[in-house]
């Protein structure tokens, strides 16, 4: 008659996966009616980053900015509940 169905959940932990390293990047949001748009490289080093945020200042006077980091994650399964 009836189709009774049950759920196990099982939780994981979100590890950073130390086969890989972390990215930085820029994106340069100045700008009255849109946005500049000029990128950095990704980098795996802040301080390169900074350094074109630092010429694009120098070289524009622009001086807003969206910086972002990437990284690889593991999902570690743990028991199931």
């Amino acid at each position: 008659m009836g189709n009774a169905r049950s759920f196990r959940f099982r939780n994981y932990e979100i590890r950073s996966d130390s086969l890989s390293e972390a990215t930085y990047a820029a994106t340069c949001v100045s700008g009255d009616e849109a946005d500049c748009g000029a990128q950095s490289a990704e980098e795996v080093e802040t301080n390169k980053v900074e350094r074109w945020i630092a010429e694009h200042v120098r070289d524009t006077g622009h001086q807003r900015y969206r910086r972002t980091m990437a990284d690889y994650v593991t999902a570690e399964p743990g028991a199931w509940r």
